[in-house]
């Protein structure tokens, strides 16, 4: 791949072609992105809250209607009613609206002579002027309509506008409000107009997902530009990365069309995360890149590439592995949603990645760019801060991982008060339309949220006998008393108010009729329509429609767990349920926070397993996995300090840092051991590790903390809080980055994966190398890996006579003459080849008794005690049995040495 670029670009631009044609339509140019606003959809199909929802729409109608408030100055007017009817016909005009109700389709009944009047009261006033004076006493009195078609002090007369015949595409792209206004403007003048419904909360989220997409993106990608051209100051540098960040955006999103995946509330938030995903990993590439400055012999074409792939490859598949790892544990939620966003997440994760080392390499060897041999801006800076950091937080060590381990357990404690929740209304600033005008109507007219209860009997005409009426009758006077409903109605109403009208408005009368035969009869001949809407025409279920206040997930559960508590106290064969949209959003909230904790529990698990695996060690595993709990640990305390509820996005942001912020640990843990191996020592290598990465993990937080901070832009309350959290939470792991894992790395021996399957001791070296004995290849590469693998050349002396030392070596390779000076005499002792031993004599504490000098290049394992206190601790089987060779070597020198002086 390195040499050949022009390959690498030619395969990546056909595969990017190919993206173009799914993402886009070569005929109208239009996205085949879908948008998906509605929250009940969030849930799984097969769901049983969504079920009863949809099975309640296809017995009883559409409930969730279009709410259109019109402010009138004189109502109870011919002429005010005039205009209730002109308003009302026109609005039935619109395209798709399959009904419109309002005073001028609502029955007024009446009895005149022993006849029914049902005409509507629009109706009436045109042809009995006379009684518009009773009108505001009539609605007050109807529950049907109090505070339903006209609000409490007669300003606002509402219209029920029902457009089954527009979806929610059509209704977005029709911007049917401004439709409406429109109308009204046409009939009423500058009448004031207010808004509201589910389809209308629907239409106006998915235009705030729509316009966030819009502004997001390219915003992300000028922080892009911006931060690449100031790091590096190369325009080549600059234009190849956005072109490779470009790239895989274009991937990602062709992938969600080619999957089907909508984007929704969720799912809205992956392009951009993609965009400073790819922005991170071309930070680090290109960090690499640029490193190699001063060094003529990479100059060459392909040459720097090979090298930058070998120093940065492993780090960034490492990286892309364990951020997938952790997005892909969301797969265990059962909500369509969040299975999404972790697959389009992942997938979008691995193209940055795959891109990163293939399409950006090629694009900068070809530019040009390899050419370049100056430092990169900011490089002395950081690396005299990196010097000081190390130096701080070695002797600090003890301070800082204390304070780290204390966070955990107290930000738990403030985790505890977490609560799930959202509110659709709070999703919208104050100063939006769609806001102030719930908000209106949701006061004047007693709640602007719609839920139901469904009746259901399973016996045809139950819902005729006077007992099981007045248990339903009970139910709603107990229903109309609780604070966050504003109105309760049903069959029973209907039935009551029939009732009353037969028997010439008699106040008596308006009550339950004593015989089962009764109220059939008065349903059958004097329900009308509306009827229709509430009970079945077998009279065996039923639906109760309520009208709340509140549409905030909590306080809808706490209404909702109250209602199911008095619908258990019903007697059979009552049996009745709660459904709504309100319900379907809180049950998704709550579907998302159940599986929150688990989620972030796999994550863990899974990046453990992944660098553990690679670090060959459990305890390297969860050493390079602290830094990321602990401000994931301190996000969700921040939220119960706080009192910020889990929504559908805030509750993706504990996953998101654990994948991303583990990156910038495994870079420093990887140069760590690099550093540490070469230079045999610890303490130096952290300087020299955080010296390495502490610009381009510096460069990867600004950018990632940008691109979520952009965010903050969107017209959604929760995208915004999402953003800052996101921001907050990789700003704090980054401190730990700089803090905590060089604290946690400075007494700690790594041994990775990579490591192991380089180094080479050797054919068979457990049969060949005593002191190796019995172990396996694995177990005797990890010794070597504990220890340091020295190369020396020929003449090199490596041990001195008399020197106080405590290292033991082992021959790798190469010959080596042990000799003593006796009277300025060269008197040689013996020759040692493969797995000899040398130098124990001062690891027990004496001088060195020889001189050992290498006859030829050689390669030597050299080891001390504190190395084998390290294995000890990490790999007790190994140090058990390299331990019990290296006694055996002594025995059998002692063994010699005895035989010798017999």
């Amino acid at each position: 791949m390195a040499g050949r670029p022009v390959v690498v670009l030619v395969l990546s631009l056909l595969l990017s072609a190919l993206a173009a044609l799914a993402l886009f339509d070569p005929r109208t140019h239009a996205l085949r992105l879908q948008i998906d606003p509605s929250i009940e959809r969030l849930l799984p199909s097969n769901n049983a809250d969504r079920a009863l929802y949809e099975q309640v729409r296809e017995h009883f109608g559409d409930g969730d209607a279009v709410i259109v408030a019109v402010e009138f100055k004189d109502l109870y007017s011919t002429e005010g009613l005039r205009l209730v009817q002109q308003l009302n016909a026109r609005y039935r005009q619109l395209p798709g609206v399959s009904g419109v109700a309002s005073l001028a389709t609502a029955p007024d009944l009446v009895a005149i002579d022993g006849d029914l009047d049902v005409s509507t009261f629009t109706q009436q006033a045109a042809a009995h002027p006379e009684r518009i004076a009773g009108f505001a006493r009539q609605i007050a009195g109807n529950p049907l309509y109090r505070n339903t078609l006209v609000s409490a002090d007669g300003r606002h007369v509402a219209f029920a506008l029902f457009v089954d015949g527009v979806n929610e595409q059509q209704f977005l792209a029709l911007d049917y409000p401004q439709l409406i206004r429109a109308a009204t403007r046409e009939v009423a003048g500058d009448a004031a107009v207010a808004i509201t419904g589910t389809p209308v909360g629907r239409a106006a989220t998915a235009r705030a997902l729509l316009d966030a997409l819009r502004f997001t993106v390219p915003a992300v990608f000028a922080i892009i530009l911006v931060l690449l051209y100031v790091s590096f100051r190369d325009w080549r540098a600059t234009i190849a990365a956005a072109l490779t960040v470009g790239l895989t955006l274009l991937w990602t999103l062709a992938s969600s069309v080619l999957l089907r995946m909508p984007f929704n509330l969720v799912t809205a938030i992956v392009p951009a995360l993609v965009v400073t995903l790819g922005l991170s990993y071309t930070i680090y590439l290109l960090s690499a890149y640029f490193d190699a400055f001063g060094k003529p012999w990479l100059s060459e074409r392909g040459v720097r590439t090979r090298w930058v792939l070998n120093r940065a490859g492993l780090g960034l598949l490492l990286s892309a592995a364990t951020t997938a790892a952790s997005f892909l544990s969301l797969l265990i939620s059962s909500l369509p949603a969040i299975r999404n966003f972790a697959v389009l997440a992942s997938l979008g994760s691995l193209f940055g990645v795959l891109l990163s080392l293939s399409f950006l390499p090629s694009l900068l060897t070809l530019s040009g760019c390899a050419r370049r041999e100056t430092a990169p801006p900011g490089a002395r800076w950081f690396s005299a801060t990196a010097t000081r950091l190390a130096a701080f937080d070695q002797k600090w060590r003890a301070a800082i991982i204390g304070v780290a381990v204390l966070l955990l357990p107290v930000d738990a404690f403030l985790a505890s008060r977490i609560h799930a929740g959202t509110e659709f209304s709070k999703s919208f600033s104050e100063r939006s339309t769609v806001r102030r005008d719930y908000e209106l109507i949701n006061r004047d007219f007693d709640g602007a949220n719609l839920m139901s209860i469904y009746i259901d009997t399973h016996v045809n005409d139950a819902l005729t006998d006077p007992a099981l009426i007045g248990q339903l009758d009970s139910l709603e006077q107990w229903l109309r008393a609780q604070p966050e409903v504003g109105a309760a109605v049903s069959y029973v109403d209907h039935l009551k108010l029939i009732n009353r009208a037969f028997n010439d408005g008699d106040p008596a009368a308006y009550a339950i009729p004593d015989s089962a035969a009764a109220v059939k009869q008065l349903l059958v001949f004097g329900g009308g329509d509306a009827i229709r809407n509430v009970i079945d025409p077998r009279f065996r279920s039923a639906l109760m429609k309520l009208r709340i206040k509140v549409d905030g997930s909590r306080e809808v559960d706490a209404l909702v767990k109250r209602i199911d508590l008095r619908l258990q106290a019903m007697p059979a064969p009552l049996n009745g349920v709660v459904t709504g949209t309100p319900i379907l959003a809180t049950r998704t909230v709550q579907e998302i926070a159940s599986g929150q904790f688990l989620s972030i529990a796999i994550a863990s698990v899974a990046i453990w397993l992944l660098l553990t695996f690679m670090f060959t060690s459990a305890r390297a595993g969860l050493i390079a996995l602290l830094p990321t709990v602990v401000p994931v640990a301190i996000y969700f305390g921040t939220l119960g300090l706080l009192g910020i509820a889990l929504s559908p996005t805030t509750c993706l942001i504990a996953c998101i840092v654990i994948g991303i912020a583990v990156d910038d640990t495994i870079q420093f843990l990887a140069r760590f051991n690099a550093d540490a191996r070469a230079g045999a020592d610890e303490a130096p290598a952290v300087a020299s590790a955080l010296a390495a990465v502490l610009r381009p993990i510096t460069l990867s937080t600004i950018a990632l903390c940008s691109g979520f901070l952009v965010f903050a832009g969107s017209t959604l309350a929760t995208q915004v809080q999402f953003g800052l959290l996101s921001a907050f939470t990789l700003f704090l792991a980054w401190v730990m980055n700089i803090t905590l894992t060089p604290a946690l790395g400075s007494k700690l021996r790594i041994v990775t994966l990579w490591d192991m399957l380089r180094l080479d001791l050797g054919e068979s070296p457990q049969h060949t190398i005593p002191l190796l004995s019995g172990l396996s290849l694995r177990q005797a590469r990890v010794f070597a890996l504990m220890s340091r693998l020295e190369k020396h050349p020929q003449a090199t002396r490596v041990i001195r006579q008399g020197d106080l030392a405590r290292d033991i070596y082992v021959v790798v390779d190469g010959e080596l003459e042990v000799w003593i000076e006796r009277q300025d005499e060269h008197k040689s002792l013996a020759r040692l080849g493969r797995g000899a031993v040398l130098g124990e004599a001062g690891y027990f504490g004496q001088r060195r008794t020889a001189n050992v000098q290498a006859l030829s290049p050689v390669r030597l394992l050299r080891f001390d005690s504190q190395d084998l206190e390290r294995l000890r601790i990490r790999y007790p089987k190994v140090a058990a049995l390299v331990l019990r060779n290296l006694n055996r070597i002594q025995a059998e020198r002692l063994a010699r040495a005895t035989a010798m002086l017999q």
